[in-house]
């Protein structure tokens, strides 16, 4: 009786006792659900890959090595911008005089070359672009306009003195010494991507890595906030409109080089795809959070997006809305991933 007993118990026991293969379900889920991680935390890192495979395939021209450089430069200059302006969005802020900064500091190049060094030309452009930046943080933060009405009135003043410097006229650059910085290469990457690179680094340690940084996201989270905790939100801002200043006046340095002249309209329009490249990096508009990997993946793909465009000759205003249709569609991603976007039943 008591031998049946303890084996029926020891029976049940065993019945009981979970198998090797539902063990497995809670391994397979956490599985799972990484991956679902990872493919959120880089989506567009997966989605730009994905495009860049099937342009290879489909397109012989675009992997020819000299296109693929020619992609490569191209994301610099925007590339270059964005990434300071992910700072300043992080901050709650942004930028459209970015154009106007980019023709004042090639036209400054083009001007002061022929009387002095390379390195002091350059010097002198990038000084101007921290000027210009400076000036746009002071118009913003103590003068308290938005900084939608501010900037893009200071890129209307920038491109009014452009013109008037120039005459309307575009300024050639001649210098023997100047324009490899457009067409040098180091092992076969573009000099100008791999300034773009440190550019991006840079940025990248200044957000994650600075009190700047810290301040820069805890203010774009909630001024008022920072405000009460002491946080120097106009002198942090200024920095930001002044690092952007920098950066673009770099970005005007380069493209005056590769186009071998700069004039007041070289850059129309180049504020718009700054900011987009930022934001389609996954950088929040609301302020407070960036990805500089973002940025700089974004501004592969929007040049490798015109660039392909371009080869299969799609003309023009299908090709704006190309990249319109990918911009919206990479900003529905960041929404759901973020939640943000919510598709509720009614």
């Amino acid at each position: 009786m008591t031998t049946t007993s303890s084996q029926r118990a020891a029976s049940s026991t065993t019945d009981r006792r979970p198998s090797d293969t539902e063990g497995d379900k809670p391994g397979r889920g956490r599985g799972l659900m990484s991956v679902r991680s990872f493919a959120g935390t880089y989506a567009l890192q997966l989605f730009t890959v994905a495009g860049l495979i099937v342009l290879f395939v489909l397109e012989p021209n675009f992997r020819q090595p000299g296109n693929i450089r020619s992609v490569l430069l191209q994301a610099s200059f925007a590339g270059l911008a964005a990434s300071a302006m992910t700072l300043l969005i992080v901050a709650g802020m942004f930028d459209l005089s970015v154009a106007g900064i980019v023709g004042l500091s090639a036209i400054m190049v083009a001007t002061v070359l022929p009387h002095t060094t390379v390195g002091a030309a350059v010097a002198v452009a990038v000084a101007l672009g921290l000027v210009l930046g400076t000036l746009n943080g002071v118009v913003v933060t103590k003068l308290r306009f938005p900084p939608f009405i501010a900037t893009y009135g200071m890129l209307n003043l920038y491109l009014a003195v452009a013109f008037i410097w120039t005459a309307g006229a575009t300024l050639p650059i001649a210098s023997v010494a100047f324009l490899p910085l457009a067409t040098d290469d180091f092992l076969g990457v573009p000099l100008l991507f791999l300034v773009m690179v440190l550019g991006v680094a840079i940025c990248h340690l200044i957000l994650t890595r600075t009190r700047l940084g810290r301040n820069l996201r805890a203010i774009g989270s909630s001024e008022a906030a920072s405000r009460m905790a002491g946080l120097p939100v106009d002198r942090t801002r200024i920095t930001a409109f002044a690092i952007v200043g920098v950066f673009t006046a770099v970005a005007g340095v380069g493209l005056s080089a590769l186009l071998s002249s700069a004039s007041a309209d070289m850059s129309l329009g180049f504020e718009l795809t700054v900011i987009a490249v930022a934001v389609v990096g996954g950088t929040s508009l609301d302020g407070g959070k960036g990805s500089l990997l973002g940025t700089f993946t974004a501004a592969i793909l929007f040049s490798a997006l015109n660039n392909a465009l371009n080869l299969l000759s799609v003309t023009s205003y299908w090709q704006y809305v190309a990249v319109g249709v990918v911009l919206l569609l990479a900003l529905v991603i960041a929404g759901l991933r973020d939640g943000r976007i919510l598709f509720r039943r009614t």
